[in-house]
């Protein structure tokens, strides 16, 4: 139980029983434990896999374990419940060479409250490659990429038909300065 931080009567029960976490133990103050917190919690080795995986999300099981000094299927294991956690969501690519598109900023203004129907429309827009919804007088925050600049107005056009649009302005994206892959 090495790196884990674990509440006292925890610890306790755990000596006694030579078990896993139990729904049956209880706190000193005699009321059920929640499991689900000590679930949630990620120890020095998670975070280790985490950031290991951050840097190169192809890297096998056994190249990460013996990066850690952990067993393949030990490492395996910690993958899939860093999945159902939700610490894990999906494995990406990142495509190079996107200097030949162009990429931009949609912002929307919709008629209505419900912007659902609107944001399924949108799905079927390839170009939409991000649709968030956002506070303030704009609805809509679209992340546009497209072939050239002609493609981003041919969005914008398509987009603005759509019904639920009562107004859109664009933002040409002039230059990357950076991006953060993880916080």
């Amino acid at each position: 139980m090495r790196g884990f931080v674990v509440a006292p009567a925890m610890c306790r029960a755990l000596r006694r029983r030579k078990a896993e976490w139990s729904p049956s133990v209880r706190l000193e103050t005699g009321l059920p434990m929640p499991l689900d917190i000590y679930a949630r919690a990620l120890d020095p080795l998670d975070l280790q896999l985490l950031a290991l995986l951050e840097m190169d999300g192809r890297m096998s099981h056994a190249r990460l374990a013996r990066r850690v000094g952990r067993s393949r299927s030990a490492i395996q294991e910690r993958i899939e419940r860093l999945e159902r956690m939700g610490h894990i969501t999906g494995y990406t690519i990142r495509r190079g060479n996107r200097s030949a598109e162009v990429q931009a900023y949609l912002l929307v203004t919709a008629t209505g409250a419900n912007h659902d129907t609107l944001a399924a429309a949108l799905q079927a827009v390839p170009e939409v490659r991000v649709c968030d919804s956002v506070s303030g007088e704009l609805d809509l925050i679209l992340q546009v990429q497209a072939r050239d600049i002609a493609g981003v107005d041919r969005v914008r056009a398509t987009v603005a038909a759509l019904p639920g649009v009562a107004r859109t302005r664009t933002a040409l994206v002039m230059q990357n300065r950076f991006q953060r892959d993880r916080l």
